[in-house]
């Protein structure tokens, strides 16, 4: 997998703390434990597993956060191709 970094990492724990990522349409995520993981704007939520990371698409306005603080989030570029 390769994978281009556009920001620096952030953590988004609990609801007052949702992150845009940078307006990031993909991210990288990275749970250090296992975590909750919640788009705010539509309310999807999904499990990630200690040691897991996982890539989204998500809208740019779309706010995300974590259960812990141990979940980080990453605006990328995911080339094609």
């Amino acid at each position: 997998m390769e994978i281009k970094p556009l920001s620096a990492k952030v953590t988004a724990e609990g609801a007052l703390n949702a992150t845009t990522v940078s307006n990031a349409q993909t991210v990288y995520i990275c749970a250090t434990a296992d975590d909750l993981i919640t788009n705010a704007t539509t309310g999807f939520t999904f499990q990630m597993h200690e040691n897991q990371s996982i890539i989204i698409q998500k809208e740019q306005a779309d706010q995300l956060h974590a259960g812990t603080a141990t979940t980080h989030f990453t605006k990328i570029a995911y080339p094609r191709g």
